[in-house]
């Protein structure tokens, strides 16, 4: 099975977990159980840009100046295409100080690759099998077996031959896609093939991307994009008029939109919660997405009211539906289902991660629940 890349930002401090408020602690808490159930084979390694408690107390990420994030790493990558064979790159068991970067504004891992932001600039590392480092070169990052991979700055340009600012992004498998400024959406990596099926590029054609490309879409339809996030080899993009579009592999349900399980590899919306309302809390107003999530093969959604809906595949136990929801292997919801349990106990959910098979969720009285991995069908309390 293939390994993981871990990357955290600190306040130039390796983590340490200590004296902090309780919301605080749980925040942490949700990204280390991440951690610690994570020896990711597809969707994402780990993604931790949640404030982490550094040793002289609780501060937060936000709070911390700029130049003063450094970025610390750990795990290993291995590099092979989708149907190709596996080679070890390099690992790392103990979180390593990335010398001389500083000022990291966002990081986010895949399940081989990693990225981060300075000033504006992605930089890139690990496996490039597939072209998900959004460079031209079948080359990884990585002079050697078992040394340490180097980063290298990922040219972003607009056909005026500007080059936009980096604001966020997101790591799937063999797929990558950054978000810049204007809430522009550029994707880069492996676009499919006749016996893989579809990637997860959402710009309307199976080939593959070495360099980032820009989904014209949602420039043409007026729209910013607010967040982006990968699966294993799907895409889930919310913007800022609150609309939800996913592409890439349909089987399972993952695209949140019923049907056949048909792959898609354009960016179509899915209109559940425009015209669906099954809101405990709020069942008289339409549903209101702040945040979505991707796993492996399932994706989740958060309302501004506080309620969780999860769609995909389910054999892990990773919707939260119960022992009922767990048939077989082919497990799976087609549609966007609501953990009806929380809210129904005045629960609020105010944050949420999704593992591979797994789920975390953090409620405002600060509360940690957890569910999948085949462990608990139900969100249970850590």
């Amino acid at each position: 099975s293939l390994a993981y890349i871990s990357v955290l930002i600190f306040r130039a401090h390796p983590p340490v977990l200590c004296r902090a408020p309780l919301v605080h602690r749980v925040q942490a808490c949700i990204w280390m159980r991440l951690a610690q159930r994570c020896p990711w084979r597809g969707a994402r390694s780990l993604l931790v840009q949640a404030p982490v408690v550094a040793s002289t107390g609780y501060r937060g990420l936000s709070s911390t100046p700029v130049s003063r994030r450094r970025l610390w790493r750990w795990g290993a990558t291995r590099s092979g295409g989708v149907l190709g064979q596996l080679e070890e790159l390099e690992v790392s068991e103990q979180p390593t100080l990335v010398e001389d970067v500083s000022g990291v504004t966002a990081v986010a891992c895949g399940a081989n690759h990693a990225g981060f932001v300075v000033d504006g600039v992605l930089h890139t590392l690990g496996s490039n099998s597939c072209g998900q480092l959004g460079r031209d070169s079948q080359a990884s990052s990585s002079s050697s077996p078992g040394s340490a991979p180097a980063a290298a700055l990922v040219a972003i340009e607009a056909e005026d031959g500007h080059h936009p600012a980096v604001l966020r992004l997101a790591l799937g498998t063999w797929h990558s896609a950054a978000l810049t400024e204007g809430g522009a959406l550029w994707t880069f990596g492996w676009g499919g093939s006749f016996w893989g099926g579809a990637g997860a590029l959402g710009l309307g054609s199976s080939d593959s991307r070495t360099v980032p490309t820009l989904v014209e879409r949602f420039v043409e339809q007026g729209e910013e994009v607010r967040q982006v996030v990968c699966g294993e080899r799907h895409t889930l993009v919310l913007t800022d008029q609150g609309n939800l579009y996913s592409t890439g592999k349909g089987d399972f349900g993952r695209l949140g939109r019923g049907g056949d399980g048909s792959d898609e590899l354009d960016f179509e919306e899915m209109e559940y919660f425009h015209t669906a309302n099954d809101s405990v809390l709020n069942p008289n107003d339409a549903t209101t997405v702040i945040k979505v999530d991707a796993g492996r093969n399932f994706s989740g959604a958060l309302s501004s009211d506080g309620e969780l809906w999860l769609w995909g595949r389910n054999d892990y136990g990773q919707l939260g539906a119960g022992p009922e929801g767990v048939r077989d292997r082919d497990a799976a919801a087609r549609y966007p289902r609501l953990i009806r349990s929380l809210p129904l106990e005045g629960h609020r959910i105010v944050d949420f991660a999704c593992g591979e098979h797994h789920v975390v969720a953090l409620t405002s009285a600060g509360a940690v629940y957890e569910w999948g991995n085949r462990k608990w069908l139900e969100p249970h309390p850590i």
